[in-house]
């Protein structure tokens, strides 16, 4: 009896701790409208990319940040996907400056700037700013 209350416990934690992850999916934001169709065609690229569970492409002046969260059993091989990723905006994209990161503080503000902007609480200079700023950062931890 003792073991079957454990089990039960246990199975209220575990899937207590399950319904705490969200999946925030693919997220795309275009503080300058002319780079809509390179962001949406680099987020049909991520959404092809098995690796990868949520990503967010946010583009500004003439800079595009991607950000991205890999799954579980692919982390061992990090460097490989940003690298893979990598040679392919290089390649579709030479004359792109395009930041990669995944880095979960870089996707974290990266989120934070689209819900603001969705949410009206963001002028244009204003999420500007805060994109410049996560440019920043991101150079910043490499």
């Amino acid at each position: 009896m003792k073991q079957t209350k454990w089990v039960a416990v246990l199975m209220v934690f575990l899937l207590s701790g399950c319904a705490m992850f969200e999946e925030v999916g693919p997220a795309e934001l275009a503080i300058d409208e002319d780079k809509r169709e390179i962001i949406t065609a680099i987020n049909q690229k991520l959404k092809e990319t098995e690796e990868l569970y949520d990503t967010i492409v946010i583009a500004a002046d003439d800079q595009i940040l991607v950000s991205y969260k890999v799954k579980h059993m692919n982390r061992f091989k990090m460097k490989g996907i940003e690298k893979k990723l990598n040679k392919w905006f290089e390649k579709k994209y030479p004359d792109e400056q395009i930041d990669v990161s995944s880095d979960y503080k870089i996707f974290l503000e990266s989120y934070n700037l689209i819900q603001n902007w969705t949410e009206d609480k963001l002028t244009k200079k204003e999420a500007k700013k805060k994109f410049d700023k996560i440019i920043k950062l991101k150079n910043e931890m490499t």
